[in-house]
This record gives structure tokens, sequence and C-alpha cells, in this order.
């Protein structure tokens, strides 16, 4: 992603320049953080200039609005953003590793089958999405085992990727478990391109290794398009309180086309069969809205439901579209 001719410190300044809050340089190059908000800053009751001035892009609803949106936004604005919560992001590549949609076929009443996401996606021009779930306790399924010899997940937000771009911006948790049942769980972000000699290391998974997350915590995500000039995330264990802002370089060949948000459960790179779901307890995706610069938000309902099929196109999920997104084990 680096310009021979350009110094990582001129790269820094020249970003910092377009965004209207301030960054901070991590120890990944194109990867910024942002210092925490003042203790007295409100998100409910902060003026739209003030939310941008502090990271905050997802639209607050009107008072026209679709009451469902209204219950999104308190959802999402009750939280206590704390100063002393506040990470600096320890990150570690997974290189290889992506969360990409896959092959999928459509059957007649509409639904995606394929080997990689169980969820929903919705259709349109988005900037952003906002969603909050419960980390689902992961178990060894009567389903053999990938060629790991494990059985591996992920569940998240995104925008991109469900349809025909070519690039995925995502944050949100991976749930593995080994040959041996043992489960784990670690908090990762994402902004898949297609692979370049000057890709950043982040179109690869990038596990965040100093926010701790664990089955039954809740997560709260929020996943922005800044213009055509970053792309952001929120990431946030409401159980303990703990979050971080990361703000991403755009990695070569990302469109921001902004095409599809969802809320997905996946069986990780590469999807049934050479990799394997575990079994997993229900996900309930809540507080789920896709806003755009110049489309009214909307909530998961009406849009498209994706399920996970094994090798022989046999079921192992089944996904509810409504105010939110719930999915289910059914292997």
């Amino acid at each position: 992603m680096s310009n021979d001719h350009t110094t990582t410190r001129e790269r820094n300044e020249l970003l910092a320049k377009k965004l209207p809050f301030p960054i901070i340089p991590t120890a990944i190059e194109g990867v910024y953080t942002s210092p925490p908000w003042p203790k007295d800053f409100d998100i409910a009751t902060a003026t739209d200039s003030e939310l941008k001035r502090h990271g905050i892009f997802f639209r607050r609803p009107g008072p026209t609005d679709d009451p469902r949106l209204h219950e999104a936004w308190k959802l999402a604005t009750s939280r206590v953003w704390r100063p002393e919560d506040r990470l600096t992001p320890i990150m570690k590549v997974q290189e290889g590793r992506t969360h990409l949609r896959g092959p999928v076929t459509r059957g007649e009443d509409g639904t995606y089958y394929g080997g990689g996401w169980s969820g929903g996606a919705v259709k349109g021009k988005w900037s952003g999405v906002i969603g909050q779930w419960k980390i689902p306790t992961v178990y060894k399924p009567r389903e053999p085992a990938g060629e790991d010899g494990g059985w591996t997940s992920s569940s998240w937000v995104g925008l991109d990727g469900a349809y025909t771009s070519n690039d995925v911006l995502q944050a949100g948790v991976a749930q593995q478990v080994d040959g041996a049942g043992k489960a784990s769980y670690v908090a990762w972000y994402e902004w898949y391109a297609p692979s370049t000699p000057t890709s950043p290391p982040y179109i690869w998974q990038i596990n965040i290794t100093n926010m701790p997350v664990s089955a039954g915590d809740v997560m709260f995500c929020s996943v922005q398009y800044l213009g055509t000039t970053a792309g952001h995330l929120w990431l946030m264990n409401v159980t303990t309180g703990k979050q971080m802002s990361i703000t991403l370089a755009p990695p070569p060949g990302a469109t921001f086309d902004g095409e599809s948000a969802e809320w997905i459960m996946e069986c990780n790179d590469g999807a049934e069969p050479s990799e394997a779901l575990p079994g997993f307890t229900p996900i309930d995706f809540t507080g789920c809205v896709a806003c755009g610069p110049s489309v009214a938000s909307v909530t998961p309902a009406g849009g498209d439901v994706f399920v996970i099929v094994d090798g022989q196109g046999t079921p192992l999920t089944s996904t509810a579209l409504g105010q939110g997104v719930v999915i289910d084990f059914i292997g």
C-alpha cells in the first residue's frame, strides 16, 4: 500500500487532513486508532457535527423514521463508553485467512445456499452498518472436522461482498473448536481486497489480542465507509465495556461500493467442506441498521437470507430476518 516516494509520516499526515476526527498511527501501517472521548461526551444528545468530530458516522433517525430504527439508535447510544475502557489495538496478522462469501446457489424461495455464510444481507448503496449480538458457545458437532482437524466460525457485521463487489470491510469474533473439543474466541477485523504487491496486511484477518472475548459476551459493532477516504470500525465488548476505534487506509482495489450490508455467522476461510462449521448456540443480531448518505436507513427485514450447507448440500443452519437476524445451528 506504500508509495516509494512518500514517507509513512507523509501518508499519515495526508490521511489525517482528510478526516474530521484525530487519528493515531498503530504498529501496522495504515491502521489508526483515536483518542478516548471526553468524559462528558454524550452520543445521544450530541449534534451531527459533534458526532463526526468524534468519529461517529451512523445516521441519527429522524422524526418520521421507522420506530425500529429509533430503537436501534437508542440501543447503540445507550452504551457507557468510558475513556478508561478505550483500548489501543494490539494486533496479530493471520496471513491467508479471509472471510469471503464463497460460491452460492439461489433456491426457488430466494435463499442463498453455500458453504460460507449464514445470516442476512440487504442490497443498497450503504456507507454504514451497525449491530450487536451475544457471542455464541461453540462445540464439537457430529459433522467431520475440517482439513485442519477442527471446526471454525466467525460472527460479524460488515459491508460489501454479498453480491458482486470484490472487497469486504468487516469486524467481529472468531469462534473455533479444536480436535479435542476445546473452544477458543478472538476479536478480529479485516478489509479484504484482491491481493497485490502493495496490499496491507489487513486484507487478511487481523486478530485483536488485547480485547478479551468469551462466549456469552455481548458485542456491538459499527462498520463505516468514510466517503472514499477510509474505513472506520467501532468494536465494543458491551459486557466488559472494553472498546476501540479503528480507522483503515483503503487497500489497493477497494471499491467502496456499499452494495450490501450484512450480519453473518460464517464457516471460515474456504468454507464447507474444506473447513468445517462447529455447532453453536443461537445467534440473535439486534439493533441492526444499514444506512447510506442518500438513502433511508433500513433493518434486515426484507433482505436476503443466506444458509450454510455441507458438501452434500444439506443445510447446517437456518436464518430468520426481521428487525434483527436470528441464526440457528441445525446440523
